[in-house]
């Protein structure tokens, strides 16, 4: 697959620039994504040191998967007005035009309606810039915030899967929620 154009295109909304990300937001996003309160529902922990979140944005500059097979898109969100970063929207392309979703903003900035902005503005992108037809994203059930966004984006919850994960010494159950773009 060869990456589009449109992988470079900087988007913006009212109140956001968003940014296909780069090494050099590490350092940006580093405090805002040392919150624990952003891992209580994933496996996944906050960066030890600034160095690994590097070394993890580095990888994401190709956006590339290692097989040449899928698009890996990750972009830094800026407010606008602030000019800070405060999050992240992310999009793996696979061949067949659909999209695995995910996102994440920094504590101080839920609730605002940022997040909702963000990723509707990339959902448009994918659709446009890249000839996706459907997003798909899981949840962890407890967290309310998350699958009310999606619901907010108009994705419907198409599934329960019990048992999904164990982390944080709890057992996980996600929703799968889907999302036609363009329609």
């Amino acid at each position: 697959m060869k990456l589009p154009s449109a992988a470079d295109a900087v988007l913006g909304t009212a109140r956001l620039r968003i940014e296909p990300m780069h090494r050099g937001h590490a350092a940006e996003l580093f405090e805002a994504l040392r919150d624990e309160r952003l891992y209580r529902f994933i496996p996944q922990e906050p960066p030890a040191c600034l160095e690994e979140l590097q070394t993890l944005f580095t990888l994401r500059e190709g956006r590339l998967s290692p097989t040449g097979d899928e698009f890996w898109l990750n972009w830094a969100v800026r407010h606008s007005a602030s000019g800070c970063c405060i999050g992240s929207v992310q999009a793996t392309v696979r061949q067949d035009a659909s999209v695995y979703f995910a996102y994440e903003l920094g504590v101080a900035w839920w609730g605002q309606g940022l997040a909702t902005e963000a990723c509707a503005a990339v959902l448009t992108h994918l659709h446009d810039g890249f000839g996706a037809r459907r997003a798909e994203a899981d949840v962890d059930t407890r967290n309310a915030a998350s699958f009310r966004l999606l619901e907010r984006l108009g994705f419907q919850r198409t599934a329960v899967k019990r048992q999904a994960d164990v982390f944080k010494g709890t057992v996980s159950d996600e929703y799968r929620y889907e999302l036609v773009l363009g329609g």
